[in-house]
């Protein structure tokens, strides 16, 4: 093969697929990632790490068409020093010559026909959403995700999809994170449903968060009940160029997670987020996860009168703080970890929360105090037991 590519675009392509390269070492064309002419003037950019894999086509001035496998990061780092349009030649013996201006470089390359391709599927559902609300969302819900493999479900976002709403929940040990959003998904079934239901794994959630942009390009989803491809553009310069990513999913229910919220609620507070967000960031500098051997220590919330006191304490220190609540029902001694409480806060996006209790051993429930009926938010926060 011989092409030449503009250098811009080849970078970015080349970026952008370094998420989906196997990530051991095998010295071998699974961890490489595929050149590919598709026509004179096309060629095709894919990485798989045989659980997630992203393709992309980009414009190049073929001479002689053909397809490699290149160790990606290598050639990226490349790439990103030539000086200007990047040309790429190889020989019979699997060896390419890389020239740019006066620069060249030779580094050895698999043959294409090495590289594992991804599965081919046939979807039968669909839907689409904006780039900026897919990346919000995502956001606002993926650090809680599990990484506790022994509960696969909890090791991804479930998605639910509606003709006027997306959903996405996440849970682990500490939290319960529940976002809605109003949308129009133009959502299609071959079998009819109205409702679709998925989990995307996390590697894949972050791979989306790390390449979707804040614009309103459609993302396009495709499904089936154990993958699901994903289609979206992005611009290198003036050009518009299209990323395919496809991933398995996690191929189980979901946790009934309307069962954990508790329906009860003795205490019910009013107050501004960015008080309490800046109060739990000054205690942070004093709580610790786990210092010379010693259990992390909590922040403890006491809800009294119409006012809320921080208090933590540590081998580092001690802090008090205070914040003017609006309180009806009995006041409270709860405690919680700081270093969840300020993930949750910074997902939810109201100037006002409606914090809702029960007693210091079940969870609190964090919504936005606002009526906005375009986007709805529940976080779930786990009590830790306090030490009299």
């Amino acid at each position: 093969m011989k092409v030449t590519f503009k250098k811009d675009e080849l970078l970015a392509a080349i970026t952008r697929s370094l998420g989906c390269v196997v990530s051991e070492r095998t010295h071998s064309a699974a961890d490489g990632i595929l050149l590919n002419t598709l026509s004179e003037d096309t060629c095709q950019i894919t990485a798989y790490d045989f659980e997630k894999g992203i393709r992309t086509n980009i414009s190049v001035k073929a001479e002689e068409e053909g397809s490699m496998v290149v160790d990606g990061a290598r050639f990226a780092s490349i790439v990103k020093f030539m000086p200007g349009d990047v040309t790429v030649e190889t020989s019979d013996k699997n060896v390419a010559t890389i020239t740019s201006g006066r620069s060249r470089f030779q580094i050895n390359v698999f043959p294409g026909d090495e590289f594992q391709q991804m599965p081919i599927i046939s979807p039968d559902r669909s839907f689409d959403i904006p780039q900026k609300v897919l990346k919000n969302i995502m956001n606002q819900t993926a650090f809680a995700i599990s990484g506790d493999d022994s509960r696969p479900a909890l090791t991804g976002l479930y998605f639910e999809v509606t003709a006027d709403k997306l959903k996405a929940v996440a849970c682990d040990t500490f939290c319960l994170a529940v976002r809605e959003l109003s949308v129009n998904t133009n959502i299609y079934s071959k079998s009819g449903e109205t409702k679709i239901g998925f989990i995307l794994p996390l590697r894949t959630v972050n791979e989306l968060l790390r390449l979707l942009e804040d614009t309103d390009e459609i993302v396009h989803f495709d499904l089936t009940r154990k993958n699901i491809i994903i289609t979206f553009d992005f611009k290198v310069g003036r050009e518009q160029r299209t990323n395919i990513i496809q991933s398995r999913l996690i191929d189980t229910l979901y946790i009934e997670y309307d069962r954990i919220i508790p329906k009860e609620r003795k205490t019910l507070v009013t107050l501004s987020k960015t008080n309490l967000e800046e109060a739990l960031s000054r205690a942070s500098l004093i709580t610790e996860d786990k210092i010379a051997g010693q259990a992390k220590s909590i922040v403890k919330f006491n809800f009294q009168g119409q006012m809320l006191t921080l208090n933590t304490t540590s081998i580092n220190g001690n802090v008090i703080d205070e914040i003017p609540i609006e309180k009806e029902g009995a006041d409270l001694l709860i405690g919680f970890s700081c270093k969840y409480l300020l993930k949750i806060l910074r997902g939810t996006d109201d100037e006002y929360l409606k914090l809702s209790l029960t007693s210091a051993l079940m969870s609190m429930v964090i919504e936005g105090a606002s009526e906005n009926s375009e986007s709805k938010f529940l976080y779930l926060a786990m009590p830790i037991k306090m030490r009299e």
